[in-house]
């Protein structure tokens, strides 16, 4: 089990930014192999550095930093034009994954509640995902599907649908145990069904408010106040044989302590 940080949760702040902190965390004793990259981050330092991507990756193999993911913000639902610009979106990702050697580019599938989805919406969504799969295939990259909330892949009746209907080995998922939590999911018993499918791991943790979610409070990834039971997934990650990323992610100011406090509590695996 390898641990990384998505840095989707610090896109007010540049790449370099970025690279200096997780420098400073290494140094400091945090067990980091990896950066879960945000598109944004990869496509502003392709304008603003000299040498571009090419320069990156060098940078990068030399300080040891894998990247086993370009973080995308694509959808493949909404409509006709959506999904074209949604394709076109994807194809950056995938230059920038062959680029800079990631494994896979993630990818969000639909834009609604999975209950919301009509099954002409689904198939059309489900079709344009199937050409990006199709593209990353030809270019030895995979596609990873997030389990996510008010997407169709909120759910594991949902994700095993997916999974069945597009019957493509090269597209996967990457597992969010506090995604499901949100709608009421048991995390564990998800990951149980799901696990033939999980190429990557997304940590977080949280007291949500189901009510009034922007009064939700982050709170450490192992820690025993947050509503999911980490140590438990992490300990069923490494009883299967789990040997990808577990990628601690965490959103904006009032998340940054709790990543600080988790790069702590995640020195040692403690499943």
């Amino acid at each position: 089990m390898k641990w990384s940080v998505c840095t989707t949760g610090m896109k007010s702040h540049s790449l370099e930014w970025v690279l200096q902190v997780f420098s400073r965390w290494r140094a400091e004793g945090a067990v980091l192999d990896g950066l879960d990259l945000w598109i944004g981050h990869v496509e502003d330092y392709s304008k603003c550095c000299i040498g571009g991507l090419g320069k990156l990756a060098e940078r990068l193999r030399a300080s040891h930093i894998h990247i086993p993911v370009i973080s995308g913000y694509t959808y493949f639902s909404d409509g006709a034009h959506g999904r074209n610009r949604d394709l076109e979106e994807f194809r950056k990702a995938l230059q920038a994954a062959e680029i800079l050697g990631a494994r896979a580019v993630r990818t969000f599938f639909g834009h609604l509640p999975s209950h919301r989805a009509s099954p002409e919406l689904w198939d059309e969504s489900l079709s344009a995902l199937l050409q990006a799969v199709t593209l990353a295939r030809a270019a030895g990259v995979e596609v990873w599907v997030e389990t996510h909330y008010q997407t169709f892949a909120d759910h594991p009746q949902a994700v095993l649908e997916l999974m069945s209907a597009a019957g493509d080995e090269n597209l996967h998922i990457i597992y969010d145990a506090a995604n499901f939590h949100v709608d009421g999911v048991d995390p564990l018993a998800a990951l149980s069904v799901l696990y033939p499918f999980v190429r990557h791991v997304h940590l977080k943790n949280y007291r949500w408010d189901h009510d009034c979610w922007y009064r939700s409070q982050p709170v450490s990834a192992l820690s025993r106040h947050g509503d999911v039971d980490n140590i438990s997934i992490l300990r069923m990650l490494q009883q299967r044989g789990y040997s990808g990323y577990v990628s601690l992610e965490y959103f904006g100011a009032r998340g940054w302590e709790a990543l600080v406090q988790s790069l702590v509590e995640c020195r040692s695996n403690p499943a």
